[in-house]
């Protein structure tokens, strides 16, 4: 059996150490027990059904096989302490890798921590809480049987998905923005961590405030000299959950040639509150019907995620348009459930084909950059009183009374 963190080494200059069983080390962003502790007194069972059990994750891709999560138990899960700590670090929270040491006294990390205390606390205290306590109610049913969560147009944007979702095994993400690679504040001149760190809290800084990335800020955010890609923000945000990485690897799913290639990353990773490893693939593609045609072995590996979870949200009401049909029809397909705000499905569509819906929120028409993607139908449906209560914000509208979400399910699947 291979061992943990072997098989899924990073490339280029972040490479795997002795991979280690460590301290649970402070608390982050989430309490000691990040609603690990709702979500075991509701599924009592998990944590023990995980413990004992190996994990084996291999998935084909066209022919080319995926990086696969390395066999562990989950009573025995090493990480790799440098790169766990690295993202910690990203996310403003101490290390507990005594090599760190001397980063951590630095003025410039420890600014970088003040900076983004504040913010995460705020989050964690509002809109985090309110979140989970949500996921506890209206999603309590999908937990149980979770095993690959769907989120095209992601961005980084782990915090939700994984909050939403925390016991999936497998996480699929789509985003126009490449990989990138995790910066290594430990090998690099004080003066080039200051402004790493400066550039970090700017890739970090529209998740914290508005829950959502945006697109044209995420162009300049995350093609600095010293943040690329998504991966410093997808590994701050697991940082600042205490979320430890057992491995990074960056890999090209292969296509007809190197110009249809679909860079890629799996990042293997577990929590300590939930007990099992998990992985998430982010591929950097376009998920337009042009694009899909391009990259025919993402199309075809995205269908062949059935069942998963789906969740859509922020996606610039791309599913709206003509020329993200494939894309659509594959989320109906493999839905179950799909979560999403008014920029995903058109309500209109869910409704001709069957699906049973739960409505959260409030709907009072998209921001006026996408006025043209107003829903009668959705409208009319929340002035009949059929939205219940959402208790955070979610989507472009930025607060809790002007967002909405919905929970789709399509009957006997």
């Amino acid at each position: 059996m291979e061992r943990c963190g072997q098989g899924l080494r990073p490339e280029g200059a972040v490479t795997g150490e002795t991979l280690r069983k460590g301290p649970t080390g402070p608390c982050a962003i989430l309490p000691s027990r990040p609603r690990a502790s709702a979500v075991s007194r509701r599924f009592p069972g998990l944590a023990r059904a995980a413990s004992g059990h190996l994990v084996a994750l291999a998935l084909a891709l066209a022919g080319a096989a995926l990086p696969a999560a390395p066999a562990c138990a989950a009573d025995d899960l090493p990480f790799d302490p440098r790169v766990t700590s690295i993202a910690r670090m990203l996310g403003g929270i101490a290390p507990d890798y005594a090599l760190h040491a001397p980063l951590a006294s630095d003025r410039a990390w420890q600014a970088h921590r003040d900076w983004l205390a504040p913010r995460w606390q705020r989050l964690r205290a509002g809109r985090l809480r309110a979140l989970e306590a949500w996921r506890d109610e209206a999603l309590a049913a999908e937990h149980p049987r979770c095993r690959t969560l769907f989120y095209p147009f992601s961005g980084p944007d782990f915090l939700n998905a994984y909050l939403l979702f925390p016991l999936c095994d497998t996480y699929v993400f789509i985003g126009l923005e490449p990989p990138g690679a995790l910066p290594e504040l430990d090998r690099m001149p004080r003066r080039e961590v200051a402004q790493t760190l400066h550039d970090m809290r700017a890739a970090l800084g529209d998740l914290l405030a508005l829950n959502f990335f945006m697109t044209n800020n995420m162009a300049a955010q995350l093609d600095t000299p010293r943040i690329r890609g998504v991966l410093p923000v997808l590994a701050a945000s697991m940082g600042a959950i205490r979320a430890r990485i057992v491995a990074i690897r960056a890999f090209d799913v292969g296509g007809a040639s190197a110009a249809t290639a679909v860079r890629s990353v799996a990042v293997a990773f577990y929590h300590p509150d939930i007990g099992k490893l998990q992985t998430l693939y982010y591929f950097s593609a376009d998920a337009s019907d042009a694009g899909l045609r391009a990259q025919p072995q993402l199309a075809r590996y995205v269908a062949s995620l059935r069942p998963a979870a789906v969740l859509v949200k922020s996606a610039s009401y791309l599913l709206h348009q003509p020329g993200f049909a494939r894309m659509r029809e594959t989320i109906l397909e493999i839905a179950d459930p799909l979560v999403q705000d008014d920029t995903g499905i058109p309500y209109r569509i869910l409704r001709e084909r069957g699906w049973d819906m739960r409505l959260y929120g409030a709907y009072s028409g998209p921001i006026s950059l996408f006025a043209s993607r107003r829903q009668p139908e959705l409208e009319a449906a929340y002035q009949r009183g059929d939205g219940r209560q959402l208790p955070f914000a979610f989507g472009y509208k930025g607060t809790r009374d002007g967002s909405n979400a919905m929970v789709a399910r399509l009957a006997g699947r």
